[in-house]
């Protein structure tokens, strides 16, 4: 018997790191929107040197995402993570922000020419492997993905 829970245990210790790194942290997440938003918002900068139904496409794929990060993904952890609080939850939303913004500067002050970059598409597809996204939000972005890259590309 004592054989079989010192096995238990030791199983349960090796495995429990794998559960809890199972899904994306809220960073993680939370830097995905960011990264995602800055983006959707750089857009507006140059979209004047690329087809407007194009830049529509892109816009609808991103903020879709954007949407779906933070209301499928980062909002339901928060609230589970403070067991239910509403408060503590807005109060870590409201951190977050602040984050957002210091993120936005430090990416305004990296990529200072007004164009697209494979490295935002790269950087959004390696976000978009880190959660299950529903076919519609899927596809949308995926639309967005290979429309950057191509612009990247082209100019």
């Amino acid at each position: 018997m004592k054989i079989v829970k010192k096995t238990a245990f030791i199983l349960g210790f090796i495995c429990s790191p794998m559960i809890i790194a199972a899904g994306p942290s809220i960073n993680e997440m939370n830097s995905c929107v960011a990264l995602v938003d800055f983006v959707d918002t750089k857009l507006d900068e140059f979209a004047d040197q690329y087809p407007a139904d194009e830049i529509t496409l892109v816009h609808k794929g991103l903020s879709g995402y954007s949407d779906y990060l933070k209301e499928d993904v980062i909002s339901p952890k928060v609230l589970q993570m403070y067991g239910g609080n509403a408060t503590q939850a807005a109060l870590m939303h409201r951190l977050f922000d602040k984050q957002k913004a210091t993120f936005f500067k430090h990416l305004n002050e990296r990529y200072t020419k007004k164009k697209l970059f494979t490295e935002y598409a790269a950087a959004i597809n390696d976000c978009s492997a880190k959660t299950r996204l529903s076919a519609g939000t899927a596809k949308d972005l995926n639309v967005a993905l290979d429309l950057m890259i191509r612009h990247a590309r082209q100019k």
